[in-house]
């Protein structure tokens, strides 16, 4: 097959081939159209969550072939359908999510966009009884909050039921250009994030992400 690269679909056999110059094409997991998938960008994001199993407690291993899509926040504005992942890979609730969240993703065909939020995101304090935000977030972070507001949960860390950010992990469901549903976080069963999901907690987190996706 010379230069062909192989992608695997776990749910049955679909394997979709493409060389360098022709990316592999998967369904988009809400209204089911074509995304094309870059082989650099599955290896870029194997690569940044592996790399630091030596300095985190969770370790996280992904196969080769990954339908990840990394996003910047003006596609993702403009993203009529998909599903958007955005965390950071030190987060350890990320590392957490990603391998069940890719096991998903796998088993229903699907692509997912990635945003890195972490240095993005506004940040937040409470100083002498008052919310101050400590750093700004950038313009696109900002226009993602506004667009996709009827979905966000209220941040409510800081007592303020009003404050909306996006939390790592956070995966946005968005159909004919709006959010219509969120997962955040892993599952409840999980108090500690140092501590890998067990088998039936992976599988719960995926019945999460499947809930809206078989709807």
């Amino acid at each position: 097959m010379g230069r062909n690269i192989i992608w695997t679909i776990c749910a049955g056999l679909t394997v979709f081939f493409a060389s360098c110059h022709d990316p592999a094409a998967v369904k988009n997991a809400v209204k089911n159209t074509d995304v094309v998938i870059h082989p650099k960008d599955a290896a870029n994001f194997k690569q940044e969550l592996e790399s630091l199993n030596d300095s985190s407690r969770v370790q996280v291993v992904l196969p080769d072939s990954l339908p990840v899509v990394y996003a910047t926040e003006d596609e993702v504005l403009n993203l009529e359908n998909g599903i958007v992942l955005f965390g950071w890979p030190r987060c350890p609730w990320f590392r957490n999510a990603v391998e069940p969240l890719f096991e998903f993703a796998q088993e229903e065909h699907a692509a997912i966009y990635y945003l890195d939020i972490h240095d993005i995101r506004d940040t937040k304090e409470l100083i002498e009884g008052s919310v101050s935000t400590t750093k700004e977030g950038s313009p696109g972070y900002y226009a993602i909050l506004e667009k996709f507001d009827a979905v966000w949960n209220p941040y409510t860390i800081l007592g303020v039921d009003s404050i909306k950010r996006i939390s790592s992990p956070t995966v946005l469901f968005i159909e004919k250009g709006k959010g219509v549903h969120i997962v955040v976080s892993t599952v409840v069963s999980q108090t500690d994030p140092a501590v890998k999901l067990d088998s039936t907690q992976r599988e719960e987190l995926k019945a999460r992400y499947r809930k809206y996706f078989t709807t």
